[in-house]
């Protein structure tokens, strides 16, 4: 080859080469732009994570408030008015205590069969309320005697084979449990204080279904509700958050006033923010007082059927 194309040969091949070299690189950085698109993660936007965060917050249950208790409790039975009760509390569904006076389940055929129906119910827990009901209503002289209303609460236990320490005395509202105590008439001290030291947990009450002479109520449903609402709001019970409403059997006979105890449990059952149990849930139940000499070994109510 001459030296004049052997000078042409050599730019061409340098250009050829170069333009090579341009497109390889440029088909190169295209590749490795489309892959690193691919394997970069694509990060949500801040709109994007509030949303998702509203999402879970929606999602979360909202916290459970705490229910105020009440525990509705019936004196005296068994009586005429005990079946009604009975009827309403198994219809009703919520767990009630009844105090019973163990003469009066022997009182007669009637009141035998009230009760046997009382200790299969499932919603009903059964407390003593006596033997004779302080002496047939004699609550002066009853109360004189602390040795003999020991000895009056532990027949009532022995004659219907109750397993029960807690008690709540005739015609007084006399408290002696772990954590209250209180005695509505200073000559009923020493009682109280006897059944105590015997083991038992006196249970008295917040506030009372008040009734007339001939056995009617004396609160309507509505009355009644308000009340428990006004005495929770202005901590007027024992225990705060819990209130024990006393309510006779006898009143309950008639269909009028069992009418009212129904429409009561039915409307603090709507409120949604009470729920009823029975007085062994009671706080302080079973707790040695400060001063006590003994402690009380069982906290059932449980019959031994």
């Amino acid at each position: 080859m001459d030296p004049e194309s052997r000078a042409i040969v050599k730019p061409f091949a340098f250009l050829t080469t170069t333009l090579f070299v341009v497109v390889f690189s440029a088909g190169y950085f295209y590749k490795t732009k489309q892959k690193a698109q691919l394997t970069v993660p694509i990060l949500p936007t801040a709109s994007v994570v509030s949303g998702i965060a509203d999402s879970v917050k929606k999602e979360r249950p909202p916290a459970r408030k705490k229910k105020k208790t009440i525990y509705l409790s019936f004196d005296d039975g068994p009586n005429k008015g005990t079946r009604q009760v009975l009827n309403i509390v198994n219809e009703q569904q919520i767990p009630v205590t009844l105090f019973i006076v163990g003469e009066h389940v022997y009182g007669s055929r009637l009141q035998s069969g009230i009760y046997d129906s009382i200790i299969k119910s499932n919603w009903i827990e059964i407390a003593n309320h006596s033997y004779s009901h302080a002496l047939g209503n004699k609550f002066s002289k009853f109360y004189t005697m602390p040795d003999s209303v020991v000895k009056d609460f532990k027949r009532c236990a022995d004659s219907l084979q109750l397993k029960s320490n807690i008690v709540r005395t005739p015609g007084r509202n006399i408290w002696r449990t772990g954590t209250v105590t209180s005695t509505d008439i200073k000559l009923s001290t020493g009682a109280a204080d006897s059944l105590r030291r015997a083991g038992f947990d006196v249970v008295g009450w917040d506030l009372e279904w008040h009734y007339t002479n001939d056995l009617k109520a004396v609160q309507t449903s509505e009355e009644l509700s308000k009340q428990v609402d006004s005495m929770f709001t202005h901590s007027k019970t024992k225990t705060p958050e819990h209130l024990v409403l006393l309510a006779h059997d006898q009143v309950f006979a008639n269909s009028k006033d069992a009418a009212s105890l129904k429409a009561f449990i039915e409307t603090m059952k709507q409120k949604n923010e009470y729920e009823f149990a029975t007085i062994k849930d009671y706080p302080g139940l079973g707790k040695k007082q400060s001063g006590d000499s003994t402690v009380s070994a069982n906290n059932s109510l449980i019959l031994i059927k």
